[in-house]
């Protein structure tokens, strides 16, 4: 008992895992069964038990017809409602004992109705594995409860004698009554499908009664009568769906489950741009070969100005400037400053102006030279370690805005500081500072055609250190050059 418990909780646990994979469309679940076929009895009036019994020697075969109302919950489990009508026939000729001599060379003839409930499970869905080809036929089990009403009447062999009855009120058969018991279905089956709205099938079952007087006799046995049923049936499906619950192969969805994950797993490993980012999560799947890349494969811009790093030829903008199509802020009244940091967007052409766009007045002396209000307040050039190099980084911004000084002002002479840190020697930092001096003369000079005359270059070392450190302590504003107007 506890095996065969085991067993039936195993199939409704695969059962189980076999519904989750159903596709999620609709299916035709409803339909009608009508069958008929043969009966066979087995109980105390039984000798023949495969093949029809007789009675005077003339052959006489038991029959049933029905027909039943099903519901396909899933591709494994069903229920019907199922209604038969039935006749039942046995002979006995012989008997081993005197004392069952009342049985001996008898027969009976008996008729019944059933009307049971039927639970269906469709086990082909659980072994089917063929994911490519459509089934034509499917397997199944039945069991179910209900009751069968009959009368029956046992007579002599020869004679015709009424020896026995159940469901009349006398041996006379003058008034026909039907005696219910509970009957227990249980059936085997195969279907095959002939289009989506018709199958046909073979059924065998036995049909166990909790009586022992289907054929008017009550044995000595303890065992209760039952009757076997092999049918032939034709059912429809009713829907407009394209095809039946009850022909769904759950291991279909299954296997496009496992190949949309195999298309997916794929996708992660494809990267065509060879970025670090899979295909799947791009949001760039087009990116130049070594640019650097975000999360989702957009190209870096650090400085969030629209272009990207590797286009950028200012990639550390300030925040929020606009910028052109190379990542240079623009420049609207074109006198050098950025507007990001203009606090004089409307600057004259022309005019002079210090580094943050403000315009700077000039005036000129008794001794016909032009000097710059305030003193040094053209911009600085700055460089790196133990450098004399100008770069952009530096100095091309600040040495443009020096040059239109320059060039708007004919009479203006400059002299040319040069500045170092304190991380080499005093004398070693006077000749880089003198080095960096001769450097941005030169660039104003083949650069912008500046004449060398107006251009003095002088070097302070590390004598005039902006920001004051100890010695051996590099800083950025210390290694630059200065603009002073020339006296």
């Amino acid at each position: 008992m506890k095996k065969t418990l085991l067993i039936l909780a195993l199939f409704a646990l695969t059962g189980s895992l076999a519904i989750a994979q159903v596709p999620k469309k609709g299916y035709n679940k409803l339909s009608i069964t009508v069958h008929g076929g043969l009966t066979t009895f087995y109980g105390d009036i039984q000798q023949y038990t495969w093949w029809p019994v007789k009675e005077n020697r003339s052959e006489r075969g038991s029959w049933g017809i029905g027909g039943n109302v099903a519901w396909q919950f899933n591709p494994v489990w069903g229920i019907n409602v199922n209604l038969m009508g039935a006749t039942l026939k046995g002979t006995k000729r012989h008997g081993t004992t005197v004392t069952n001599s009342t049985n001996n060379f008898a027969y009976f003839d008996a008729s019944t109705f059933e009307y049971t409930v039927n639970g269906v499970m469709n086990f082909m869905n659980l072994i089917y594995r063929d994911k490519t080809k459509p089934r034509r036929f499917s397997y199944y089990f039945s069991f179910g409860m209900g009751f069968t009403s009959f009368r029956s009447v046992k007579k002599r062999l020869g004679t015709d004698e009424v020896i026995g009855t159940v469901g009349y009120k006398n041996y006379d058969l003058d008034k026909k009554e039907r005696t219910t018991e509970t009957v227990f279905p249980c059936a085997f089956g195969v279907k095959f499908k002939i289009s989506k709205h018709f199958d046909v099938g073979i059924e065998t079952s036995i049909r166990f009664v909790t009586s022992d007087k289907l054929d008017a006799t009550r044995g000595n046995t303890g065992i209760n009568d039952k009757y076997g049923y092999t049918s032939l049936g034709l059912t429809y499906k009713i829907g407009k769906k394209d095809d039946s619950q009850e022909w769904v192969n759950p291991f279909e969805a299954l296997n496009k489950d496992l190949d949309d994950i195999q298309s997916n797993i794929d996708g992660l490993a494809k990267d065509a741009d060879g970025d670090g980012v899979s295909d799947l999560f791009d949001k760039e799947p087009n990116t130049a070969p070594g640019v650097a890349v975000d999360g989702s494969g957009r190209s870096l811009d650090v400085d969030a100005d629209g272009v990207p790093d590797h286009l950028d030829n200012d990639p550390f903008s300030s925040k929020g400037a606009k910028v052109d199509e190379n990542g240079n802020e623009l420049d609207s009244d074109k006198d050098g400053v950025a507007d990001s940091k203009d606090i004089e967007p409307n600057t004259k052409p022309g005019a002079l102006v210090n580094f943050q766009g403000k315009t700077i007045e000039l005036k000129s002396s008794d001794k016909s030279t032009t000097e710059i209000s305030g003193g040094m307040l053209l911009p600085s050039v700055y460089f790196k370690v133990n450098s004399s190099t100008i770069n952009y980084w530096s100095s091309y911004d600040a040495l443009a805005t020096v040059a239109k000084a320059l060039k708007a002002n004919p009479s203006l002479k400059l002299k040319v500081v040069g500045n170092a840190d304190r991380t080499a020697t005093e004398q070693y930092n006077t000749d880089l500072a003198q080095k960096r001096a001769d450097a941005v003369v030169k660039q104003l000079v083949d650069t912008y055609k500046i004449e060398a005359g107006r251009l003095t270059a002088v070097s302070k070392g590390e004598a005039e250190a902006l920001v004051p450190t100890a010695d051996n302590v590099e800083n950025n504003v210390n290694r630059r050059v200065d603009f002073e107007v020339a006296k």
